[in-house]
């Protein structure tokens, strides 16, 4: 399985993990969330905790990638290959992913045959010529040359980092406003405790 499609069902994983545990989070804190105030102890900073933790680990994921993908473009070669195969595959939903198969030649004028690390929604047919990239020091490893093939990564990882450090804000406020009505309502001669 190639690299790109196992770290993006990896992450959407993740994310949904991360979604459902976030859920459980919730009911659990509201069956309990009277009987904490009743006893006095603070409201647990555990879900905005994993929330950056979250961010943090998309952010770093989105940085290397980013590192990587500027490597790439500054190690590489552009040239054409010509599409020799689509490769179809079918998920559970009934969704097909067009994968090209191409052919290529360094500059030496050796062969190459790779394929694409992600499923594409371009219509590539066999004999379509397309651009691509390969390492100089590695010919065998190559790109589609498109902002797709090398940014679309970086770009979910931010966009999946932005959403959970949002998540985790908004949980951080939830929880002081929450601890605060406590304080106030429930013993309101202690003030207000840290958080």
């Amino acid at each position: 399985m190639d690299t790109t499609l196992m770290l993006v069902i990896a992450f959407v994983a993740t994310l949904l993990g991360g979604m459902a545990i976030g859920f459980m989070f919730g009911i659990t804190k509201g069956m309990s969330l009277g009987a904490t105030f009743r006893t006095g102890r603070p409201v647990s900073p555990i879900p905005w905790i994993l929330c950056l933790i979250g961010a943090g680990v998309f952010l770093l994921t989105a940085i290397g990638s980013s590192v990587y993908s500027t490597y790439f473009l500054a190690s590489s070669i552009q040239t054409s290959a010509v599409v020799t195969e689509i490769v179809e595959r079918k998920n559970d939903e009934g969704h097909v992913s067009r994968t090209p198969v191409y052919t290529y030649e360094n500059a030496t004028g050796e062969k190459f045959t790779d394929r694409s690390s992600t499923g594409d929604g371009r219509e590539f047919e066999v004999g379509d010529t397309i651009p691509i990239r390969y390492l100089k020091t590695s010919p065998h490893q190559s790109r589609i040359d498109y902002f797709s093939h090398h940014w679309s990564l970086p770009i979910f990882m931010v966009i999946f980092a932005l959403v959970l450090s949002g998540l985790g804000i908004g949980l951080r406020w939830w929880r002081n406003r929450e601890q605060q009505w406590a304080n106030k309502t429930l013993h309101p001669t202690a003030g207000n405790a840290p958080v």
